[in-house]
């Protein structure tokens, strides 16, 4: 049975001295309200707009010298977990050190979870040949039918929690579909409308989640700039070695 838990700052704060945050994050999401200024979230979406405009859609191999780019995903055969969204891709090589730092409250609370020496500071400033990398996942889910397919995301030591900030306001920049759990117990249990924009959602990685199609009932069309807006900042593994904890896994894959 999955729990869900509406917490302030401060209570969240409290919950990460604890141990059993860590022991029971597979039964439990917590939706921390207000974690994130509404302003510089608003700054960041207008950065991937303006970074659209002026970059043609790409994608780069996670090596030396990756650029940051943008990436459209219509249901791409190819891909792990199939989607429909705008996906941006920064990374703090790239002189994003403000945007980075921004978001160092979360990737401290990410490689405080991890059982070793290695400091925050080393997956931050680490490049992709020195091991694993920070970087900062921006998602635009469009109305007209947006959304990913129910998956599961890999477990790893640095990847032990899943968080995702809500950068949109739910029943104003989209009216229905968005993120949801899954378990055997509840069914599918919607998120997206008991959070607000600036609020940030921690899970596991490895419980049953998906974006269920935004506004399906809307024309669909890449250049708006409404619909479901995410942010995730996250610490991962390079295409230069691979860490051996896989890639998210589709829960339709049986079916293809």
């Amino acid at each position: 049975m999955i729990n869900i838990h509406l917490l302030d700052i401060a209570e969240f704060n409290e919950l990460l001295n604890s141990a059993r945050f860590i022991n029971d994050i597979a039964e439990n999401v917590y939706i921390v309200k207000g974690y994130c200024s509404v302003h510089e979230i608003e700054k960041i979406k207008q950065t991937c707009l303006d970074f659209a405009k002026i970059n043609e859609p790409a994608w780069w191999p996670c090596v030396d010298g990756c650029p940051d780019y943008h990436r459209l995903h219509y249901n791409y055969p190819k891909a792990h977990v199939k989607s429909i969204q705008h996906a941006y891709y920064f990374h703090r090589w790239n002189c994003n050190y403000a945007l980075f730092d921004f978001f160092s409250d979360i990737f401290n609370i990410k490689a405080s979870l991890v059982n070793s020496n290695i400091a925050v500071c080393e997956y931050l400033n680490n490049i992709p040949s020195s091991g694993p990398i920070s970087r900062v996942l921006v998602h635009q889910y469009p109305r007209g039918g947006g959304g990913q397919e129910e998956h599961i995301d890999p477990v790893s030591p640095y990847a032990k929690i899943q968080t995702i900030i809500q950068a949109s306001v739910p029943n104003k920049d989209f009216h229905s579909g968005g993120l949801y759990i899954n378990t055997n117990e509840t069914g599918k249990v919607y998120l997206d409308g008991i959070t607000n924009k600036g609020d940030l959602i921690v899970m596991s990685p490895g419980i049953k989640h998906g974006v269920e199609a935004i506004d399906p009932e809307f024309e669909f069309d890449w250049l708006r700039e409404d619909g479901r807006w995410i942010i995730m900042p996250i610490i991962i593994d390079s295409d230069v070695e691979k860490d051996g904890y896989g890639k998210p896994i589709s829960m339709s894959q049986g079916d293809n």
